[in-house]
């Protein structure tokens, strides 16, 4: 059993076809069906409007049940356009013991962390993956005001923290939040 075949043009020159007739092209070796205005390539290929929710459900929190793959991915695109673009370098030490200017590279500490880290699941790769030092933001959310002069603090675009230290830590422990942001 087989189906009619014929070239593009003698498809396109058919006339009278019922909606759903089939035609196998042997120009571009394809599936042609009529929709009963014009002939269209047959595919697998669906469009995420064309596939729907097993469960239809609110994803978003909006009061709106999305119906098809087409609506989750616009309702869950804001979210996840913000998620995992904010990320907490690894702890570093920063020496707070003398007062005076100093510098240190953010940037630099995050590759070497991440280039080596001291314990992983079984199945993770060796060294973690990282941005490129103009692919981030830099940021710090805080400083401890009685240790460094919080003012005059500066961040390079590349990552590099340019800081003083106005006093020491009373019990030897003194915070700074940097925050990294994907840009």
């Amino acid at each position: 059993m087989g189906i009619p075949t014929g070239t593009t043009t003698e498809m396109n020159n058919i006339t009278g076809a019922s909606v759903g007739s089939i035609l196998y092209n042997t120009t571009d070796d394809a599936i042609y069906y009529w929709t009963g205005s014009a002939w269209s390539r047959a595919t697998d290929d669906q469009t995420s409007s064309e596939v729907a929710a097993a469960t239809p459900v609110d994803v978003d929190g909006d009061s709106t049940t999305e119906a098809d793959v087409e609506e989750v991915i616009q309702a869950i695109a804001p979210i996840t356009s913000k998620a995992a673009r904010v990320f907490y370098p690894p702890s570093i030490t920063i020496d707070a013991s003398t007062n005076g200017t100093a510098s240190i590279d953010l940037y630099a500490q995050y590759t070497a962390q991440f280039a080596t880290p001291t314990a992983k699941s079984g199945d993770a790769p060796a060294v973690i993956p990282t941005y490129g030092a103009t692919d981030l933001h830099y940021y710090v959310t805080y400083a401890d005001p009685t240790v460094f002069d919080v003012n005059n603090m500066t961040i390079s675009n590349s990552g590099v923290l340019s800081y003083e230290i106005i006093g020491q830590p009373s019990d030897y422990n003194a915070l700074i939040n940097v925050v990294f942001v994907v840009k």
